[in-house]
């Protein structure tokens, strides 16, 4: 029997398996001579002629041949296109593009109907010419293939193909006909994209290649207006390193390898390892496998039952923008928590989570028909918030079928997909740093790259920890990940969340005539005891929660001091968590509002509270005020703290007093009051200095609303003319002087608001460079401009970003709370350009004694504690010396802490600590010195027992910063007794080597 044309033409491209030239556009006769050898000319010489022309049906035949699929399949796809043909007529050429285009990935789709580009009907050539030009290797019979250098693009649509040591300068193509699969792609190069048709995805398996791109495509998808710019498919035999890094152990730690917390911050249980026993590829798929070991794994922080893996792309890949998507399987069981998200590539405002976090996918193993995608931001932790939302699996379905979770994050929005179906979309965030008067412009924090992090951690706050139903091992079957670029189109600019004045609605708990939210003030009105999970509180009035979880108890009642009414909370049992006593009154909140929370409170005894205003349980018990640790005395004492409501209004918030776990002693609060100060708020007030002593607010141009030039005015005069702004990518002021003016003075750039101390000296720096050589001036002056503090300073600039530093030495008889600082660039040509700006005052002696009631002499002043709820603990003043009867000492090391905070270190001092320690057994506990971002620049354990022991340690400063002090005693095992005294920090060398 002979064969068709059709067959012919595709023996020809075949030939046997063997990779040929890529020829591009040739004569009929060429082609002819080509192929002559192979004895099929003939056949073809039968037929019409290579020049025939051919119908719909021949080339459908011909397209399904090639892709391994059939006819049908081929129409299908080009119906998507155009309904508008006969399959017996001829196809043009145009149409005979559009039909295998309809076939292929778009990114391939205008290379390969390029040969085809008139509207004349197709002949048999042109089809031939085609293929010859776009297609070197074509592999359409099972079998091993070796040793080839394939100039062009090479084709595989047959099973159990095997290509080795290859190396292919084009593209490699696997068709739906490879299916069912088994390709093995052994030590080969592909020097452009490789493209596997979807069905046979998970059959590719890559050994010791490099394959640059992978894309999986479905030709019957849509095109996007996202292109794949990163991918893993998970085709190699072993998890791809150049991809993947892991995290290791259980515990948080700084640059030296020492423990910050435990249980990565999140009181997860499991040990990760980069062992292939915890993370592997099989059958085309990540998976991440948590187990339950026989014997616990240890480390020097501790031991550990679960050991999971943490993969990452940090150091490796990291994005701002873009598409992130992951299709994967997760595990069902009380206690897993299986995660894709995104943390900051460099933390660029600040610790956790000042610079953002975004969660794509986070589930709880007891609860498959839901996961949540969030963002965490705000200031650093406790003062920390988020936002985010829950999706729910329709009937009969979960999230232990593989499911596509993904985010679509462009600036200022961020929307979230599960199987491509959008159920959240966040764009209202914010993030402040320490030491700053202000937010980082919007829409920071999420306006950096992000690296991407897959785990499966056991236990933790998300879903409790395991219990008796949960079955180990758990698997996270992981398909791919995606990354993808918006080219379609432009990325959206960021709209900078605008407030709408809002009031109240009349429904809402309203604040008395005096301003205050707080209701019966003065406990005239009966409170609520909240005992059990179904009790609600009251709506307007004050409760008593002692819910029986949490095993605190006691009893509330009222008392009188100086003729005011206080709540008494008398405590039986201080339970397993702060919030194990709870006073709480419920009230109306605004977003974007500032509020004043003030109180009266004591206790018999030194000993701590917490209190916060936060959400119910149907905002999650969001954090809106951080918390705040007050330590109370034996005698009455006030407290307040101001917040802003950084989320959305919450109408049923709630103002708690938490009292558990923390020791017996009685407390009593009373004068409670919030207020809504934000009008308070408004207007440009005298400005204190900022933590780390800068008196300048947003000197780094970087803060406030979108313009990045809060707190600074740009002045005119004299029919000058000024553009001033800050660009987001360099972040800096740019000056352009339009009209120069006659004088420096006519362009001025100010900050006023300044406070400064008579008969102190102070530092100004800055940087500064312009477009060519000129001038500015600096001044500061008092409010009214007519006193000068410095004496106008000239400061030469050229191209180079240089640091300059003025002195200014205030009068001896001279205050002034609200002092300009003028830069001063009119009268001259050339943009100046502006960066760090600082004014610190620097007369003050180093202070060489900065820790305050060492020999506790004084009780607790200047000291408090922190017991976490999984400790109990009693701090008291004996012989003028502090003791810690610890009951349990929890978890953690910090479960049970003694600090003094706000202790001012200097840069390049040597310093000494000191003190005497014992305890009624023996035991190591931590001590370290660090900042409130957990950096520690002094940490020790020591070794203490029953006879009083002192120990004394010295490092050097490596920066100017506020320390605090702290003495960790936690993680312990028996109730035992420690006794400190004679605690003394002093300066041993200043950096000025002065004794």
């Amino acid at each position: 029997m002979k064969k068709t044309l059709l067959s012919c033409l595709l023996v020809v491209l075949v030939f046997f398996g063997v990779s040929f030239p890529v020829h591009g556009q040739k004569g009929s006769q060429e082609l002819i001579e080509r192929w002559s050898d192979r004895a099929l000319f003939d056949d073809l010489n039968e037929k019409k002629g290579v020049h025939a022309s051919m119908s719909y049906d021949e080339y459908a035949i011909l397209l399904g041949n090639l892709f391994g699929i059939s006819t049908d399949d081929v129409y299908k796809a080009y119906e998507s296109i155009s309904k508008d043909f006969n399959k017996k007529s001829v196809i043009k050429q145009e149409a005979a593009a559009k039909m295998i285009d309809s076939l292929l990935p778009p990114q391939v789709q205008t290379n390969f109907g390029k040969e085809l580009e008139s509207d004349r009907p197709l002949k048999r050539l042109n089809a031939l010419q085609m293929m010859d030009s776009s297609i070197e290797a074509f592999y359409h019979n099972e079998g091993n293939y070796k040793g080839e250098s394939i100039q062009g693009n090479a084709w595989i649509n047959a099973a159990n193909v095997t290509l080795t040591e290859t190396i292919i300068k084009g593209d490699l193509f696997i068709t739906e006909g490879a299916s069912p699969g088994n390709i093995q792609l052994e030590d080969i190069q592909v020097s452009g994209t490789v493209y596997i048709e979807k069905s046979v995805q998970n059959s590719v398996i890559s050994r010791n290649s490099t394959l640059n791109q992978v894309i999986i495509y479905n030709a019957n998808e849509k095109a996007s207006d996202w292109s794949l710019v990163w991918s893993d498919e998970f085709m190699s035999e072993k998890i791809d390193q150049t991809k993947w890094t892991y995290d290791t152990g259980n515990w948080i730690v700084d640059d030296n390898g020492d423990g910050i917390s435990p249980g990565w911050g999140n009181n997860e249980l499991e040990y990760y390892t980069d062992s292939s026993d915890n993370s592997y590829i099989e059958d085309g798929k990540l998976v991440i496998e948590a187990k339950k070991e026989e014997e616990p794994i240890t480390d020097k922080f501790g031991s550990y039952d679960y050991t999971s893996a943490k993969l990452k792309t940090k150091g490796l890949f990291s994005k701002k923008y873009g598409k992130f998507e992951a299709k994967m399987k997760l595990p069902e069981g009380q206690g897993y928590w299986p995660a894709f998200w995104m943390m900051p590539e460099d933390e660029v405002y600040g610790d956790w989570p000042t610079s953002g976090e975004i969660d794509i996918m986070e589930a709880a193993g007891k609860e498959t028909s839901e996961i949540g995608g969030t963002i965490h931001y705000g200031e650093e932790y406790p003062n920390n918030t988020y936002r985010g939302s829950e999706y729910h699996f329709k009937e009969g379905e979960d999230y232990t079928d593989f499911r596509t979770y993904s985010i679509e994050w462009e600036p200022g929005e961020i929307r979230w997909y599960v199987d491509g179906e959008l159920y959240q979309t966040l764009n209202d965030w914010f993030s402040k740093g320490t030491n700053q008067g202000d937010k980082y412009a919007y829409p920071a924090p999420f306006d950096q790259e992000f690296y991407m992090i897959l785990n499966l951690a056991v236990g933790g706050w998300y879903g409790g920890n395991p219990d008796e139903t949960t079955e180990f091992p758990g698997k996270m079957e992981v398909d791919y990940v995606r990354v993808y670029e918006l080219t379609g189109r432009d990325y959206r600019e960021p709209v900078e969340p605008v407030l709408e004045k809002e009031e109240l609605p009349e429904d809402a708990k309203q604040p008395l005539e005096d301003g205050n939210l707080i209701y019966d003030q003065a406990y005239e009105e009966p409170i609520t005891v909240v005992a059990q999970p179904e009790d609600s509180l009251h709506s307007t009035l004050w409760n008593f929660v002692k819910l029986p979880d949490f095993q605190g108890d006691g009893t509330i009642s009222t008392d009188n001091f100086d003729g005011f009414t206080f709540a008494k909370t008398e405590i039986t049992n201080a339970g397993n968590a702060l919030w194990s006593l709870q006073q709480i009154q419920k009230l109306a909140i605004l977003q974007g509002h500032t509020y004043q929370v003030t109180f009266d409170a004591k206790s018999n005894t030194s000993r701590n509270i917490m209190t916060k205003v936060s959400g119910g349980a149907e905002r999650g018990y969001a954090n809106y005020s951080g918390e705040k640790t007050m330590q109370l005395s034996d005698h009455v004492q006030s407290y307040e703290y101001t917040f802003t409501l950084n989320q959305d209004t919450d109408l049923g918030a709630r103002l708690e007093f938490n009292m558990g776990s923390n020791g017996t002693a009685p407390v009593w609060i009373g004068n409670v009051r919030v207020e809504d100060i934000t009008s308070d708020q408004e207007g440009n007030q005298p400005k204190p200095a900022l933590g780390d002593g800068n008196l300048i607010y947003n000197g780094t141009f970087d803060q406030g609303d979108m313009t990045r030039m809060d707190y600074w005015e740009l002045v005119l005069l004299n029919d000058a003319s000024a553009e001033a702004k800050v660009s987001e990518a360099e972040r800096e002021l740019e000056i352009h002087p339009v009209q120069e003016g006659n004088t420096l003075e006519d362009i001025q750039f100010k900050q006023i608001g300044i406070p400064l101390k008579q008969d102190q000296e102070y530092e100004l720096t800055f940087q500064a460079r312009a477009t060519e050589d000129r001038s500015m001036q600096v001044e500061l002056v008092s409010k009214d401009g007519q006193t000068s503090y410095l004496t106008a300073q000239e400061v030469h600039l050229n191209e180079e970003m240089n640091s300059n530093t003025i002195t200014v030495q205030m009068p001896a008889d001279k205050t002034d709370g609200e002092a300009q600082l003028l830069f001063e660039v009119g009268g001259q040509s050339g943009n100046v350009y502006l960066d760090d700006v600082r004014l610190v005052q620097t007369s003050n002696p180093v202070d060489l004694h900065p820790l305050q009631n060492g020999d506790f002499s004084n009780g607790m002043e200047a000291w408090s504690e922190y017991i976490h709820f999984d400790a109990q603990a009693k701090t008291s003043i004996v012989d003028e010396m502090l003791q810690l009867d610890i009951d349990q000492a929890g978890n953690e090391q910090w479960s049970v802490l003694i600090e003094q905070k706000d202790i001012e270190l200097s840069k390049g001092n040597t310093y000494s600590l000191s003190f005497d320690a014992k305890s009624s057994l023996p035991r190591d506990f931590e001590v370290t010195v660090e900042n409130a971002a957990y950096q520690r620049y002094f940490s020790d354990f020591i070794s203490v027992n029953e006879d009083m022991q002192h120990f004394e340690f010295e490092w050097e400063m490596t920066a100017d910063d506020l320390t605090s002090l702290k003495l960790l005693m936690g993680n312990f095992a028996d109730k035992h007794q420690i006794v400190i005294d004679n605690v003394m920090l002093e300066v041993k060398n200043t950096n000025e080597n002065t004794e």
